[in-house]
């Protein structure tokens, strides 16, 4: 649509300077006025209003969504490398069992006498003290 304005725009600028009327005539006058305003890029200030809309919604998204959530991964994680041989803990599936051996990423539990098994480190939800706190964080990951 902007190329069909400069299009109309050059026309009238032709148009009022083939104008036979006196230079004085307000119709000339007029007509150069509508010829300047057209060849104008009308789209410029638009874009750069779409341009801070979108970042504005970007702003908010981030604080709202990815700030917390890169928060509460950066506890996790610190949590996670504070963990200890003899430490009970409970698990994102709601597993309670106390920590026998700690590998890279795996961590083994005693879920009872002589029965141990291999979690992945990342499930380790939280102590089991706090259990009810850290399995509801857990899931909301």
């Amino acid at each position: 649509m902007s190329m069909w304005m400069t299009n109309l725009g050059g026309a009238l600028l032709q148009i009022a300077q083939a104008d036979p009327t006196p230079a004085g005539s307000g119709a000339a006058a007029a007509a150069a006025a509508a010829a300047g305003e057209a060849s104008k890029s009308p789209g410029t200030g638009a874009f750069v209003e779409q341009l801070l809309i979108f970042g504005a919604i970007f702003l908010v998204f981030w604080l709202l969504i990815l700030r917390p959530q890169q928060k509460k991964a950066k506890e996790h994680k610190g949590f996670l490398d504070t963990l200890n041989v003899g430490t009970k803990v409970v698990t994102a599936s709601g597993i309670y069992g106390k920590i026998t051996a700690l590998e890279d990423k795996t961590v083994k539990l005693e879920i009872a006498p002589k029965v141990v098994i291999k979690v992945l480190k990342s499930q380790v939800a939280g102590v089991e003290g706090q259990a009810a706190e850290a399995v509801a964080n857990a899931t909301a990951r």
